[in-house]
């Protein structure tokens, strides 16, 4: 599976958790982006056989009719075996024209930031749509025949009940949304929470929430591959070439791409990248820093790690020089081998931050 993943950067608003690379909107800049995208673009040696193409942000949907054209135009090279064509969306940055050109672009893939469904709640992370703005959309992009689409929900959030998520699970399963990503409020610096001192979910009421919103939503029909991702339909394609850990390619600003046991980082600074000057680093991974980050990656998913693939890639015996830790876990009842696969059982899921601290060590 080959992926390129496409990172623009600008939002409207800047909601209270996010902390990802993002600047607010400004058509001027907007442009002058575009352009050091195609800068980039003509730089790098990119494929011509994508399979999934993800454009994140920020919000890409902020971006003009015509901004959006374009760039559909600078990627329409890389988009001929393209698969899944996936972008993020906003519904308060979206309209019905904005729609349908992702449609004539190919863009078969949705995923949307909703995080909740109740207003009051909306309103304390920063968010500017409605609940009933976010289901109108829905709807309308399922009428034009968008039939994958991801929203993305969270829990923890300030003065959100359980009885807030239940009611948030009740109304995604009304909407029939075939692909959810679950987050739980994590603080990160210099976030507005963050700043403010708002106390999250400790640890014990974390994992409380985590596992009724695990169990609630598979009663819905939702199947769980990874962490913090459920389908109804198929799972995300893009996503699963993160967490199978294969190469990939990123193009924007603080964009990431993997390649040939090497990690490139672009620039987190607009300035830099608005004057052509997009890569800030080059890491080259040992085999061992590779080794770690497959088992990473692949105890996130609910199938796990296939231990042939890992003795045939890092030519290892991998259940020996593990033994330690599996066999540790295995009997605390938080790993199990099923079908040739390491993987956490339902419970151990909770515990992987200590169970990948235990593969480090090792």
């Amino acid at each position: 599976m080959s992926s390129l993943y496409v990172h623009i950067p600008f939002c409207k608003h800047i909601c209270s958790y996010c902390d990802f690379c993002k600047v607010f909107y400004h058509e001027k800049w907007a442009w002058q982006y575009l352009e050091a995208l195609a800068y980039e673009i003509q730089q790098k040696d990119l494929k011509q056989d994508y399979q999934t193409i993800y454009i994140g942000g920020g919000t890409p949907t902020t971006l003009t009719y015509e901004q959006l054209q374009y760039l559909f135009d600078l990627l329409k090279p890389f988009a001929y075996q393209v698969q899944e064509y996936s972008i993020e969306i906003n519904p308060e940055t979206m309209d019905h024209e904005k729609l349908a050109l992702c449609l004539q672009n190919g863009v078969n893939r949705l995923s949307i930031g909703v995080q909740t469904f109740q207003d009051d709640l909306l309103k304390k992370i920063g968010r500017v749509h409605t609940s009933s703005q976010a289901k109108a959309f829905i709807q309308e992009a399922q009428n034009m025949d968008f039939q994958d689409i991801n929203i993305d929900l969270m829990y923890g959030l300030p003065d959100q009940t359980l009885e807030d998520v239940y009611q948030d699970m009740e109304t995604l399963n009304q909407l029939n949304v075939g692909h959810v990503s679950y987050y739980s409020l994590i603080l990160e610096d210099h976030t507005i929470l963050k700043n403010i001192n708002y106390q999250p979910l400790d640890d014990e009421e974390d994992a409380k929430w985590y596992e009724i919103i695990r169990q609630q939503i598979q009663q819905y029909g939702y199947k769980q591959y990874e962490v913090s991702n459920f389908y109804r339909f198929k799972p995300s394609l893009h996503n699963l070439v993160y967490w199978h850990y294969q190469d990939y390619d990123g193009i924007g600003v603080s964009a990431h791409s993997l390649k040939n046991g090497h990690r490139l980082e672009n620039t987190k600074s607009l300035t830099r990248y608005l004057k052509h000057d997009f890569l800030a680093s080059d890491i080259s991974l040992t085999l061992q820093d590779q080794l770690f980050e497959k088992i990473m990656m692949g105890l996130r998913l609910n199938q796990g790690l296939s231990i042939e693939e890992m003795n045939q890639l890092y030519r290892i015996d991998f259940l020996n020089q593990y033994q330690k830790v599996i066999t540790k876990y295995q009997q605390m009842g938080f790993l199990e081998i099923v079908d040739g696969y390491l993987k956490t059982t339902f419970s151990g899921i909770n515990y992987l931050n200590n169970i990948l601290i235990d593969f480090l060590d090792e």
